[in-house]
């Protein structure tokens, strides 16, 4: 048996690929076949290591980075080689453990008008006697209850409670969201501030409307995620509209019950109790058209309950056209005492980076929502960064910059506080150190948090909100 140590083998290999690639890139080529629109052309193959010059980019500080010695007129095999190996011999040390970027976030303070938290404050002192809601609304970057779901576990821990709140009828998010196991059968006509709403059905506090076909059927079953949301003793039912009709229920998969429902058009509160605490509900609607239905909130003993309001590709304006008569028929029911707006993103991504128009529509989606909740707690979090690419860099997108502006001027003109995010993530170009991380707390498409991020976002979040609690 030949004992010899081969392993330098696939480091000439790679060497020597590299070689021939770069001496092939100088061979100018440019062959185009126009009846197919097929072209053939040269490819710089360090495009992805080069340095561009004039960028003005500095790194951040505390932050380990590689940088190969490679500028745009030449290319030196000697520092290109070193850095390679100097990139295996630093991203494994001894042990074989993966090299670790070090992560810039800082504990940034809620500033704005922060006396109006005082409502959220008041309440939680209470909240071992009565519920005390949050309402966190926001677009993708919460959905699958995301950021939302760590909130609600650390002020469950320190306030109590115990119940992941409110649920939609259908969802979007069923196949990523961990806190509770969400089904529901495939005959359900909706509408939203997300979709579309061609019937004009009234929406609720969601920004959503659901009426079953006939014989439609929804589950909500919780998780192990985490210990407060493993049962539940009580459900809400909200519905409106109602038929003169019934809908059956079952914990646990036991025996059905039947209750009827309250006609008229007014929001109703159907409140199911089993006989101990469930795992799982199941709940059926037998009649096509029989009520407009917009959700149930799942809970246990009095605490605290975060609900989780995702609205996938809104900027936040269509909070604004939600009708004030059902907002204020909920707000009877929920009577929330702090509403987190997080929005941003989605208006970001548009050409047009004058955000006048919508720092006067935001305004007045707020001041809306105070009108409605007039005893409640506001709280703005910020845009956080986002990276556009630039030569071989991920550097912050310049609208991000301007709207952070903008949203800093909403909350002072609304007279509510705001969080800056994009501050306590790091500042300018902090997204590539979450991608980096070690866990990764940033998918690549360099604009949503993962798990991980999420966690580090809500636990950044509630310190700066606990710090103010007095």
């Amino acid at each position: 048996m030949d004992n010899e140590n081969k392993l330098g083998e696939p480091l000439i290999i790679v060497a020597l690929t590299i070689i021939i690639l770069y001496a092939i890139s100088f061979a100018k080529i440019e062959y185009e076949i126009p009846a197919i629109n097929f072209k053939l052309k040269n490819v710089d193959i360090f495009s992805d290591i080069k340095v561009e010059p004039a960028s003005g980019l500095q790194p951040v500080s505390g932050l380990k980075t590689i940088t190969p010695c490679v500028n745009e007129a030449s290319l030196d095999f000697t520092n290109i080689f070193s850095s390679v190996f100097s990139f295996f011999d630093s991203a494994f040390d001894k042990s074989g453990d993966p090299y670790e970027l070090t992560l810039q976030d800082k504990n940034t303070p809620i500033t704005g008008n922060i006396k109006q938290l005082s409502y959220f404050f008041d309440a939680v002192k209470k909240a071992k006697l009565k519920n005390v809601r949050i309402a966190h609304f926001g677009d993708s970057a919460i959905e699958g209850d995301l950021i939302t779901s760590d909130i609600r576990g650390t002020l469950q821990d320190k306030f109590g409670g115990n119940g992941v709140g409110w649920l939609g009828i259908t969802s979007q998010d069923i196949m990523f969201r961990q806190t509770t196991k969400h089904s529901f059968s495939d005959n359900w006509e909706s509408a939203a501030l997300y979709t579309s709403n061609p019937k004009g059905l009234p929406l609720g506090i969601s920004g959503e409307a659901f009426v079953p076909k006939g014989n439609a059927w929804v589950q909500y079953e919780t998780t192990r995620f985490r210990k407060s949301l493993k049962d539940f003793s009580l459900v809400r039912l909200y519905y409106a509209n109602a038929k003169n009709s019934t809908i059956s229920y079952s914990f646990d998969g036991g025996v059905k019950q039947t209750v009827a429902l309250k006609t008229g058009s007014a929001l109703q509160e159907l409140v199911l109790k089993p006989a101990s605490r469930a795992k799982s509900i199941r709940i059926e609607f037998p009649m096509a058209d029989q009520a407009y239905f917009y959700g149930v909130s799942l809970e246990n003993e009095p605490g605290v309950y975060v609900d989780n309001f995702p609205l996938r590709g809104n900027t936040g304006v269509d909070i604004g056209s939600l009708q004030e008569g059902i907002l204020k028929d909920f707000s009877k029911y929920l009577d929330y005492k702090l509403i987190i707006l997080e929005f941003g993103l989605n208006i970001a991504g548009s050409r047009n980076t004058d955000y006048s128009r919508y720092e006067k529509e935001m305004v007045k989606v707020i001041n809306h929502l105070k009108s409605v909740f007039p005893k409640t707690s506001f709280l703005m979090i910020s845009i956080h960064d986002r990276s556009m690419k630039k030569g071989a860099s991920f550097v912050t997108d310049p609208g991000i910059l301007r709207l952070l502006e903008t949203q800093k001027n909403i909350a002072k003109l609304a007279d509510v506080a705001i969080w800056n995010l994009f501050e306590a993530m790091g500042g300018e170009n902090s997204m590539p150190n979450w991608v980096n991380a070690n866990p990764p707390l940033a998918f690549k498409d360099f604009i949503h948090f993962n798990d991980q991020g999420a966690k580090k976002i809500a636990d950044l979040l509630t310190g700066a909100l606990l710090k103010l609690y007095k």
